[in-house]
């Protein structure tokens, strides 16, 4: 007996050992040493690469050439299972690594055809770009062969192997967020497929108002039932966002800058802070470069090797997204007489063909046979519809139409080269020259420099069009077509205004005598309106000040509505609601953890919103129209201002007005947080409501499935996820906290990152990330900085020599192999 009680306690032993070295090898191994020295073949001289205590490397090279490439190295070091997540959505191949199940998410991205567009950018960028972005794939193909035992845990759990970086893939990732941040199809796709169930007086009452100079109605294109024909292709979006962990519709982003006038030091202050899903690892990643011919310190997108958000020494800048229209969908005609061409021009007696052009794409399926799709292309850009044709109903719909889809970012325009230019830029002139050469995504840049100056730069291809450019148009009346791009000079610009300040938070930026169409969806005047009154009533602005505005969660759009319906629910006689007006009646307006008005508030809104709307639009059409909330907050902040149509239920025998379903929605309200949260309105404060869980892409997803491994849903959930965490802020505050209406309350789009640069501190500026540097979920850096993020504290970045007076670092010599 105790043979056997040995011979088992050895077992033990042994297994147990083994498990930690596998756990060790797993886990631990992959983590870098930020004191090691390494010699490496790409290099020319050596490379010091200093760590912060947050992870930021400051990298100091010789030579352009030697520093991009330590950029790829350290990027792969740190996000390589990111970056391939990005190789993965960019040429279409998760089928490939991840089985049949993702073979139509790898229809979807081909036919978006973000790869060939790389491969043709690639084609016409400059030999010194190309030099560059070499020498950067260099360093990220190096670290993962010289790693390739040592890989992150993703690539353990799939059984997979990195994928060479290239530079066309450094390409292809500017196309990937220039998709990313054009959601202004939703908005169209959605209103098209409402044109289709509603009359025009009910549509009209239905679009935001913004008095642009193009009328929101449909022209004659024979379009009507395409739009149902096409409607999943916003579901297929909605789909793959949720795959990549990057929920959210996008629309955000604040950026500011205040002239000397207007600032405590006399020198210009300026302030970004982009609006993006929010995952672990996050979006950005913070370095400095220092070499004899520049030195800047910004937020770099893994995968690219230029500073997209950064300070020179002699300029600084950021970035927000412009809600253009830089996208249309054209109803084509197929010739009947040939399946292989289609109608370019219809309009006279003999319709003139052209072929289409078809690109052939092989899908590899893991584990299955591989799948061959044909993209058709028009003169307008990929067939979409060709992607839905399968379904009966829709070939129905479509009859003898197809639709193809004209985007602005499948042409070929040198985003590295812009960015490049405006790291080395040293003055206005230089940084205005740089940032026009920028197409897409269709951006504003807010500025500040040295000198005093501040801007606002509008730029990117943004199409003139001779139509009404709503909805579907004709692909067969060449008077619908594309006729060039608005120049940069025509954008919408701002230069050192009398006001002492520019500010952005996705707001028409334009006056209506403006002679181009932008666009007809904007984000709610909640937040720039506040930014406005803030920076207005400034007079000796202070860094201090700036951080209280980005992490401000002041509502005006709340303030507005509470007090449109706070004489109907003081009238009411039939409910109680002497809690919900002791709260409303007293409420500052602000979202902040502890308000329970807050969370009153917002439960009401998404019940009118559904009670006003859902009856007459019916689920489908309600479900397109909530993908982007910005849409029913708006129709619902103008609807509650008078007694429509909309508020009678069609489902019932009695006509409603605005004051019953008012009510009746604030009774939901209350019943609904008693339900939830119990009787005790303590409960009922917005930080136990409004929480974020920060999870990876992918993974996530995959744990939740009700069949995955036990195994997998132990290391997703308390290993490479953090949270939940209560977050301050709604989609309507500075500082914002969005969640999508279909599943309320589970935040999934804010602050990318938070940045203050300050002209009269010149060798630091403040950030800070949602996460952190790190993707590797056991280093230390791995969501170090969410409990800042959360509270609204920020840390120091350095740009000069204060680095090493002011802070503690590691330093990690790369040496060039001899």
């Amino acid at each position: 007996m105790r043979t056997f009680i040995r011979i088992l306690l050895l077992l033990f032993f042994l297994m147990t050992g083994f498990a930690i070295i596998g756990i060790y090898w797993t886990f631990y191994e992959p983590l870098p040493d930020y004191s090691a020295t390494l010699s490496l073949n790409g290099l020319n001289d050596q490379v010091d690469i200093h760590w912060d205590p947050y992870g930021v490397p400051y990298i100091y090279a010789e030579s352009e050439e030697d520093l991009y490439y330590t950029a790829g190295y350290i990027h792969a070091q740190e996000r390589l299972w990111q970056m391939t997540l990005q190789q993965l959505a960019a040429e279409g191949r998760f089928a490939e690594f991840l089985g049949e199940d993702l073979v139509e998410m790898d229809k979807y991205q081909r036919t978006l055809g973000f790869w060939e567009t790389a491969q043709r950018i690639e084609d016409e960028a400059s030999p010194e770009i190309l030099r560059l972005i070499q020498k950067y794939a260099d360093g990220v193909n190096d670290y993962a062969r010289a790693n390739s035992r040592d890989l992150p845990i993703e690539f353990t759990l799939l059984d997979m192997e990195p994928i060479e970086w290239t530079p066309t893939h450094t390409f292809a990732v500017t196309r990937l967020m220039a998709w990313d941040q054009n959601i202004y199809w939703w908005s169209e796709l959605a209103y098209a497929y409402l044109d289709e169930k509603l009359e025009p007086n009910r549509l009209q009452e239905l679009f935001p108002v913004y008095n642009d100079r193009y009328p929101t109605t449909l022209d004659d294109t024979q379009s009507r039932n395409v739009a149902a024909a096409i409607m999943p292709m916003l579901s297929t979006e909605k789909k793959r966002r949720s795959f990549l962990t990057m929920e959210g519709s996008q629309w955000g982003s604040n950026a500011w800058a205040v002239s000397g006038e207007k600032t405590e030091s006399g020198l210009p202050i300026l302030a970004g802070d982009p609006h993006m899903g929010l995952s672990i690892p996050g979006f950005w990643f913070e370095m400095h470069y220092n070499t004899p011919e520049q030195t800047i310190t910004g937020a770099s997108i893994p995968g690219a090797p230029f500073i997209i958000l950064g300070d020179n020494g002699d300029l600084a800048w950021t970035i927000t997204n412009m809600m253009a229209d830089v996208l249309d969908f054209f109803v084509e005609q197929a010739d009947e007489e040939d399946s292989d061409r289609y109608i370019v021009d219809g309009t006279g007696d003999t319709p003139v063909t052209e072929p289409f052009r078809y690109r052939n794409e092989l899908i590899k399926v893991k584990d299955g046979d591989d799948v061959l799709l044909r993209v058709r292309h028009t003169q307008n850009g990929p067939v979409i519809s060709d992607l839905y044709d399968d379904s009966g109903d829709n070939n129905e719909l479509l009859e003898d139409h197809l639709v193809s889809m004209a985007w602005t970012g499948h042409k070929v325009s040198q985003e590295s080269e812009a960015i490049y230019e405006i790291n080395l830029a040293s003055g206005m002139d230089q940084f205005e020259n740089a940032v026009q050469k920028f197409r897409s995504p269709a951006m504003n840049f807010t500025y500040a420099d040295t000198e005093g100056n501040i801007a606002l730069y509008s730029t990117g291809n943004l199409p003139i069009r001779d139509y009404n450019p709503l909805f579907f148009r004709r692909g067969d009346d060449p008077s619908y077509q594309w006729n060039g791009w608005i120049p940069f000079n025509e954008l919408p610009q701002l230069k050192n205004p009398e006001s002492g300040f520019v500010a952005h938070a996705n707001n028409k930026h334009h006056t209506d005598s403006y002679k181009h169409y932008i666009g007809s969806f904007w984000a709610p005047p909640s937040r720039i309106s506040r930014i406005t009154r803030f920076l207005e009533d400034a007079d000796s602005l202070s860094v201090l000040d700036v951080q209280q505005l980005q992490f401000d969660a002041y509502s005006n759009h709340a303030r507005e509505i509470t007090e449109e319906i706070l004489p109907m629910l003081r009238s009411d006689s039939e409910y109680d609601f002497s809690t919900v007006l002791t709260y409303l009646q007293n409420w500052d307006y602000n979202y902040h953890p502890n308000s329970t008005a807050a969370t009153i508030f917002d439960f009401f809104f998404l019940n009118v919103s559904q009670n006003t709307l859902a009856d007459d639009l019916g689920e489908e059409a309600y479900e397109a129209l909530i993908s982007l909330n910005y849409l029913p907050i708006q129709v619902m902040s103008r609807l509650l201002t008078y007694d429509s149509s909309f508020f009678d239920n069609s489902q019932t025998d009695e006509i409603e007005n605005r004051e019953e379903i008012v009510l009746l929605s604030m009774a939901e309200a209350v019943t609904q947080l008693e339900d939830m949260f119990g009787d005790e309105t303590i409960n009922w404060r917005w930080e136990n409501v409004n929480q974020i869980s920060l999870k990876p892409p992918l993974f996530a997803e995959a744990a939740e499935d009700p069949n995955a491994p036990g195994i997998l849903k132990m290391i997703v959930n308390n290993l490479m996820s953090k949270g939940p965490y209560p977050v301050q802020g709604n989609a309507l505050t500075v500082n914002k906290a969005q969640y999508d209406w279909s599943d309320p309350f589970e935040v999934n789009l804010g602050p990318s990152i938070r940045r203050i640069v300050d002209f009269s501190s010149p060798g630091r500026s403040l950030s800070v990330l949602p996460t952190g540097q790190s993707g590797n979920p056991l280093s230390t850096h791995y969501g170090d900085q969410t409990d800042m993020w959360l509270e609204g504290r920020y840390r120091y970045i350095y740009r000069d020599s204060t680095f090493f007076q002011e802070t503690s670092y590691q330093t990690m010599h790369l040496l060039p192999m001899r």
